[in-house]
């Protein structure tokens, strides 16, 4: 149900585009022609007639409506009475074909005001189906007077809707060379790929990137430094007294969300923030286990070795994660003890069964373009065997909180917790997990018997040499570049990459061109550049993904500068509904598999994968609606009986202003679509835009706001292509 005030004012619009989320078949927007996606015209275009609309309205006296005659260029191309008075009616005129710097004038004719009532004419909009021009767009003015006073230059008003005694409504059409027409094919790339390698495009990013290159611009984002702004966050917390420490009346854990809400929209290092979100959906950790309640420091270290390690080595990148404290207790190894025959005790099989199947190798043999190997009767190849989990299990026993040396015994194994404390703090949930001989396994451990990489740890080993044979093992896996590289192209760019996409990312993984294997800096760029990457889906092409709800809620933060007025970000009611809330994912699989195929004909057939459509219903396509229109009307969240994380269209308002509606839309098409707004998105928006009854200036934010909703309601705005 359309929950939001805002939504019911306009609630048809609402329910089409309601029905055309819920039903979108391939995972995908269908693009327009080309040369209808943009006001530009084509030469064939210039070269023939135009039709002149004029949408307007008027109040009779003694039953005659206002006369209005519009002309082109000082010629006369028509007259007409307006009869309607309730509703607008649109008013056409066949004229040569509308070249940018022609004039025309609406004029009025026949005021008179007697006995109470008063002729006028009103205007909404004039346009060629193209190019829409609202009367008081910038430039735009009324001459005043009758006959020939009225094309005097002598007494004028700005432009207005109201023509309230005789004159005319001059304007000059827009078009011809100009410096917005001909960066906008350029803005559209730029933002494209902002969709894709950030959370979202702001004119500034828009303009910054389009003077320049895609690589360059990559490179630049890859040598900004990199922060711990989730550990800075938390300790800051910490830092305010032992009653926000864990234990005390005002900890909360969800200052991690705070801080996200906070830092993603806003940081400079939009490339690295955005992979290390792709990552943590490979590597999960949730706070959704209660196990973490009291380690929120813990758990802000983990989302900061996943956002310092972003463009390092997968190799380095695994083994701070397999020793990381936060994962260490969701995935039950940290205190895992060796086996115990005795007792018949086994270790944890946890996470060594998720290193395997969800952050290294996967569960089939791959082929380098991540297809599955066969075998000799044709069915995909296990990578490994129940054996393997046992034999890697106890590869990860004796592991527990890095506390200093000495301060940890065996009789303290099972039960010691770092104190947090203002006067006891170590901040040894900030330390990698350390081994205690005594509790790690020095059995002989045998991986992937029967395989070309097949290994043995042999008897006696340490902890540390067990955990650098393992993981360099798996690292040499030659399932990790496919398996790795087309989960990360399903994150950035397209749900069902081809095989020939992930191949190439894949060989990237292999050898970065300097022989350096698992460089994921050259990987994100392997798939931000790739030709799959950078070309617009033809409109019946399958690619593209659509967004989950926390990216299409950040793009909107970010485009509209949208932040918390106290600073709590206490939005996520709104979210709930949507089926994801950041860090609070259902499972180590986080909210949706990677390997989901929708059950529908247009999914089902071929086999697509489409991950994010595992959290699309009915329920969250109706809630997606609402927030949509929460963001749109002014904000999230509600504080003091406003908004508590306002957005700012100051920068939209200004455009309408001065560019009009063609151009109003071509920044919303810019900035939320990426330059891929479709001809009948641009109509319902035109239509909508226009359609507001206070043709004033006055009505310029409500013009924004539903243009804002509509977009972001749109299929066009939750699939990314």
């Amino acid at each position: 149900m359309v929950t939001c005030p805002f939504l019911r004012s306009h609630a048809a619009s609402a329910a089409l585009l309601l029905a055309l989320l819920a039903g979108c078949g391939g995972g995908s927007a269908d693009a327009a022609p080309a040369d209808t996606r943009t006001p530009a015209r084509t030469a064939q275009a210039l070269a023939a007639p135009s039709v002149l609309t004029v949408r307007a309205k008027g109040s009779l006296h003694a039953g005659v409506g206002p006369v209005m005659v519009v002309r082109l260029n000082q010629q006369v191309v028509g007259t007409v009475e307006v009869k309607n008075t309730a509703d607008w009616a649109d008013f056409s005129f066949s004229v040569p074909a509308l070249r940018g710097g022609d004039k025309i004038d609406v004029v009025f004719t026949n005021d008179i005001a007697a006995n109470g009532t008063d002729r006028n004419l009103y205007i909404a909009a004039v346009s060629d189906g193209l190019v829409v021009l609202l009367p008081f767009t910038a430039g735009i003015v009324i001459d005043r007077g009758a006959g020939a006073a009225a094309f005097d230059g002598l007494d004028l008003l700005p432009g207005s809707s109201t023509l309230a005694s005789n004159g005319a409504l001059r304007l000059t059409w827009p078009g011809g060379p100009n410096a917005a027409a001909s960066t906008l094919p350029r803005r559209k790339a730029a933002a494209r790929l902002l969709l894709q390698a950030s959370f979202g495009p702001t004119p500034a990013a828009v303009d910054a990137l389009a003077a320049t290159t895609d690589a360059s611009w990559i490179t630049t984002q890859m040598a900004l430094p990199t922060t711990d702004d989730f550990v800075r966050g938390v300790q800051a917390r910490y830092d305010l007294g032992d009653m926000n420490r864990p234990g005390g009346d005002q900890y909360d854990p969800s200052e991690i969300v705070r801080i996200f809400w906070r830092t993603a929209p806003a940081a400079p290092d939009q490339l690295r923030k955005r992979t290390a979100f792709a990552l943590h959906h490979l590597f999960m950790v949730s706070q959704v286990d209660a196990n973490l309640w009291f380690h929120s420091r813990a758990y802000a270290s983990y989302l900061d070795l996943l956002n310092r390690h972003a463009f390092g080595n997968f190799r380095t990148l695994i083994e701070e994660i397999a020793l990381s404290p936060a994962m260490g207790i969701y995935l039950s190894h940290l205190r895992n003890r060796k086996e115990d025959p005795s007792i018949n005790r086994q270790p944890d099989e946890n996470f060594a069964r998720e290193l395997m199947q969800l952050f290294t190798i996967g569960l089939q043999e791959l082929n380098p373009d991540g297809s599955p190997k066969l075998d000799s009767t044709g069915q995909p190849i296990d990578t490994y065997r129940n054996a393997d989990v046992m034999a890697l299990a106890k590869v990860f026993t004796g592991f527990t909180w890095g506390f200093p040396d000495g301060q940890m015994s065996n009789d303290k194994f099972g039960w010691l917790d770092p104190t947090y404390t203002a006067a006891g703090d170590q901040r040894v949930d900030l330390q990698r997990m350390k081994a205690l001989p005594d509790q790690h396994s020095t059995a002989e451990k045998k991986l992937f018997t029967g395989k070309p990489w097949a290994v043995t740890l042999p008897a006696g080993s340490s902890a540390q040499a067990d955990v650098k044979a393992a993981l360099d093992t798996l690292f040499q896996h030659p399932n990790v570049g496919p398996f790795i590289g087309r989960q990360l192209i399903q994150q950035l760019v397209t749900s069902q990459p081809s095989a020939a996409y992930v191949g190439r990312v894949a060989a990237v993984f292999n050898n970065n061109g300097a022989g350096v294997r698992g460089d994921l800096g050259a990987v994100v760029r392997a798939i931000l550049l790739d030709t799959e990457a950078r070309t617009i889906p033809a409109p019946t092409s399958p690619n593209g993904k659509l967004r989950e709800p926390v990216l299409g809620l950040l793009h909107w933060m970010r485009t509209f500068g949208a932040t918390s007025t106290n600073g709590r970000y206490r939005m996520g009611w709104q979210l709930d509904p949507l089926g994801e809330t950041p860090f609070r994912a259902p499972s180590v699989f986080g909210y949706f598999r990677p390997g989901y195929v929708p059950p529908t004909p247009a999914f089902a057939p071929r086999k697509a994968t489409a991950p994010e459509f595992q959290i699309l219903d009915e329920n969250s396509v109706a809630a997606w609606v609402n927030l949509a229109g929460a963001m749109g009307a002014g904000g999230l969240g509600w504080v003091d009986n406003a908004p508590e994380v306002p957005g700012n269209h100051s920068h939209l308002l200004n455009v309408l202003t001065n560019a009009g509606v063609s151009g109003l839309l071509d920044e919303i098409d810019v900035l939320l679509l990426g330059g891929r707004m479709s001809a009948d998105l641009r109509r319902i928006l035109t239509e909508a835009v226009v359609g507001i009854e206070d043709a004033s200036t006055r009505g310029d934010p409500d013009r924004v706001r539903l243009a804002v909703f509509l977009t972001l309601a749109s299929p066009e705005f939750r699939i990314q292509r």
